[in-house]
């Protein structure tokens, strides 16, 4: 159990958030009815939330969280 920067999420080693989201564009492209910059959001969102999950299973949370909720709980 950890804490974790919003930056290490993003970029760090443990869950690398925009690498696995690069690796996917660049494997699979992307569909034509969807703009690139589009698409590479929703990429985003795929595994940040994939990222979410895992910190919940292995009981990580994001430091510097100002709110009342839970981080665990994203």
């Amino acid at each position: 159990m950890a804490q974790i920067s919003i930056a290490e999420i993003y970029s760090g080693e443990k869950y690398d958030v925009m690498s696995a989201a690069m690796a996917e564009y660049l494997k699979d492209g992307r569909p034509s009815e969807c703009d690139e910059r589009t698409w590479v959001d929703m990429l985003l969102v795929k595994h940040a939330l994939i990222a979410a999950e895992k910190m919940r299973q292995e009981g990580d949370t994001i430091s510097g969280m100002t709110d009342d909720v839970s981080s665990s709980s994203l």
